[in-house]
């Protein structure tokens, strides 16, 4: 069998191992009938062994083909097919998800018909379901499809909302006007539906919110007109069931706040009778809440402390009115508005009181009746006054504040006219003081204490300025605020010491006692600028006629009309000024600087006078004495004097600043019955310009020689050298002997 299968190989494959020839193998075999039979088996199983093996090696070849391989032919194939099956896959998501939003689509359809049906109660629930199963599709989730979806959803609970509230707006009638005020409700109309409404409401989403309008309703169009009269009174035993009337005045009265906190709880319970409890919501209770505490607590804050002592009664009706009103919230935490402003009364006290001072203190300084206070004698600052000016029938005088007063030394203030503003100011400004005195927490007495300077403040800065013009245009209005400025810094700077630590005065008192002092100072000096401006410019040479040619009888008559306008505005200013409008020692100081302006206005003039002929020094010269005798208008009733004759400037209280100004001076308030010689003394201390004017009427009439003398002698030092070359130049003639003396005048 060996050769025969060698042979067979052979055959089949083409190739031999053996020896010899391939027919030399079957020499030695016998073929039988049954080994051709396998021979032939063999064979042909061989053969078609070989034919596979071929058709293998071909198929690998095929395959080895990049763009001709059945292998890539394949790849495509399966890749066509999976993309197939994808696409299937898709469209049946994709039908899968148009059925589902056909349902929904139905489901929004059904629900709007609900709505229009009025089973709102149904329509909230399917509006529900439909916000579900958008959720539950993640095929469209984060697409614009699902967007307008739920925007439609959102739609239909608002819709859902609306229509509930309109159905209990159409059966709720308010009725409001100045006498009566009255809340019906038709409660036939809802018999069976409040409670599909609540339902509807309670299954949108956000439905709270539909409560809260319904009360917020109530409260707004009913309940705020109610406690805004002032006096209430309830009448809903004689009223239907279904209604709630008040009757309303504001001709008198006001109802107390027990009655106030009866009447809301009384809505409250006839709302919930009609429309259920449901109604009053949280926020909507705490709004009935923040109602009572305006009308009954915030504006009735009371201002003294004896009111306070009786406040404390409503303060306890108002905090049991809330535990009542809020134990229907469903939420235990609910903010309690009462209970809360309750804790700060004191706090809220305080600042009633404050605020109370500073809207007094602007008023006064804003007012324009300028009412007069007139001081019968000098103010004396002890006990007794601060008594009188704190004290009244709801003000005691805090103990400590009376110690501190005694310890202080006495204080007095000069008799002048002030104003009432400026006594009412300071007067709130003691009373502040006093309730800081009283006062247990010190932050709250440290801003009673702050309030009271800053009411003082206001006033000195206030006043000025929104009467400007008046203060410019009438006198004696601006020696008032002057004096009121004085007494503001008086009594600022005993307030500051009062109020001081360890025996060092406040600082902030300092500063505002400054500010009302320099104020004032600034005042005076521009009325007396302006009042000098106008008094020179009534004698001066700009007047339209000059010193020029002075005996000529017109221009004579001119001089004499012109000093008798500058008498008679002088005149009247000093009417204004004459004590006890101000002290002595203002009245000479200001009429020292008008006369002064009207005398420089004189001297300057004639000095400037170029030729002067001895006619024309004679009529200068009486009328430079005419013009001199206004230094009588220094004397003053001593009547009047006498009363300031014992005080000083060491009687008072921040009366001097640094340039020396004083509100006395112990010479000037001198006694002394020699009234002429006290006339030329005031006058010369006061009217530095009149001893100059008396030179001018001697230079007029003297000689040259005289001129000279008194020059060495330094009787005219007032006179500049120019000034005296001038008027020997206008007054002389032009010769070597005046020359020389000219040239003297400047050496000397």
């Amino acid at each position: 069998m060996g050769g025969m299968d060698a042979f067979v190989e052979h055959v089949i494959d083409g190739d031999w191992s053996g020896e010899g020839r391939p027919s030399d193998s079957l020499l030695n075999t016998v073929l039988d009938l049954e080994a051709a039979s396998q021979l032939s088996q063999k064979l042909e199983q061989r053969l078609l062994l070989s034919q596979l093996l071929q058709g293998v090696d071909e198929l690998q070849l095929m395959l080895g083909d990049e763009e001709t391989g059945i292998q890539t032919r394949l790849d495509t194939a399966i890749k066509n097919e999976e993309q197939i099956c994808e696409r299937v896959q898709s469209n049946s998501a994709i039908l899968q998800c148009l059925t589902r939003l056909s349902a929904i689509n139905r489901e929004l359809q059904d629900m709007d018909k609900l709505v229009q049906n009025g089973e709102l109660d149904k329509a909230a629930q399917k509006a529900e379901s439909i916000e579900t199963a958008v959720n539950a599709m993640e095929d469209i989730e984060d697409t614009h499809i699902a967007v307008i979806l739920a925007e439609r959803v959102n739609l239909a609970r608002m819709n859902i909302k609306e229509n509930v509230l309109r159905e209990f707006h159409k059966v709720i009638a308010v009725e409001t006007d100045s006498n009566s005020a009255k809340l019906r409700v038709d409660s036939s109309r809802l018999e069976g539906r409040i409670s599909v409404l609540f339902a509807a409401l309670d299954s949108v989403k956000d439905g709270e919110n539909g409560f809260q309008e319904l009360a917020l309703y109530i409260i707004s169009a009913f309940v705020k007109p109610v406690l805004a009269a002032q006096l209430i009174i309830c009448d809903d035993a004689e009223s239907p069931s279904s209604e709630f009337s008040v009757q309303l005045s504001n001709d008198g009265g006001t109802t107390p706040a027990a009655e106030v906190c009866n009447l809301v709880l009384s809505i409250v319970a006839f709302v919930s009778r009609v429309l259920g409890d449901r109604v009053w919501v949280d926020a909507a209770l705490t709004e009935l809440a923040q109602l009572v505490l305006q009308r009954c607590y915030l504006q009735r804050i009371p201002e003294t402390r004896t009111e306070l002592a009786a406040f404390y009664k409503t303060v306890d009706t108002l905090s049991d009115f809330e535990a009542t009103l809020l134990a229907k919230c469903a939420d235990p935490s609910t903010e309690r508005p009462i209970q809360t402003a309750v804790k700060r009364l004191d706090e809220l006290f305080v600042e009633r009181q404050c605020a109370r001072a500073l809207e007094q203190s602007r008023r006064a300084a804003e007012s324009t009746a300028f009412a007069v206070y007139k001081m019968d004698t000098h103010q004396e600052w002890s006990l007794a006054f601060v008594q009188v000016t704190v004290q009244d029938a709801d003000t005691k005088l805090a103990s400590s504040f009376a110690q501190s007063v005694k310890a202080h030394p006495a204080a007095v203030f000069p008799q002048c006219i002030i104003s009432e503003s400026i006594v009412g100011t300071v007067s709130s400004a003691y009373r502040l003081l006093n309730e800081s005195m009283q006062c247990n927490e010190p932050g709250l007495a440290q801003k009673l204490a702050g309030t009271a300077q800053n009411v003082l403040d206001v006033y000195c800065v206030l006043f000025p300025v929104v009467h400007r013009q008046q203060l410019h245009k009438v006198p004696a209005l601006a020696l008032q605020f002057f004096n009121d400025c004085m007494y503001g810094a008086h009594h600022s700077t005993i307030l500051g010491q009062l109020a001081a630590t360890e025996n060092n005065v406040n600082p902030s008192w300092s500063v505002v006692a400054r500010k009302f002092f320099d104020t004032g100072i600034r005042h005076a000096a521009e009325l007396a600028e302006s009042e000098s401006r106008e008094l020179k410019s009534l004698v001066g040479a700009d007047n339209g006629t000059g010193f020029y040619n002075a005996s000529d009888e017109q221009q004579k008559d001119a001089l004499a009309k012109a000093l008798k306008r500058g008498r008679l505005a002088l005149t009247q200013l000093c009417a204004a000024m004459r004590p006890p409008n101000v002290t002595p020692h203002m009245f000479y100081r200001i009429l020292g600087r008008y006369l002064d302006a009207m005398f420089a206005a004189i001297i300057d003039g004639i000095v400037g006078v170029r030729d002067i002929g001895v006619d024309d020094s004679q009529v200068l010269s009486d009328h430079c004495r005419a013009a001199y005798s206004l230094v009588s208008l220094f004397h003053l009733d001593p009547e009047i004097t006498c009363a300031y004759s014992t005080l000083t400037s060491a009687a008072l209280v921040n009366t001097t600043n640094e340039q020396g100004d004083s509100l006395l001076d112990s010479d000037d308030e001198s006694d002394e019955s020699d009234t002429a010689a006290r006339g030329a003394q005031l006058a010369k201390k006061h009217c530095h310009m009149s001893d100059k004017l008396v030179q001018l009427a001697d230079i007029l009439m003297i000689s040259r020689a005289d001129i000279l003398a008194r020059r060495r002698a330094g009787l005219l030092s007032q006179y500049s050298v120019d000034e005296l070359v001038s008027l020997v130049r206008a007054l002389f003639s032009d010769t070597h002997e005046r020359a020389l003396d000219i040239d003297e005048l400047k050496h000397i």
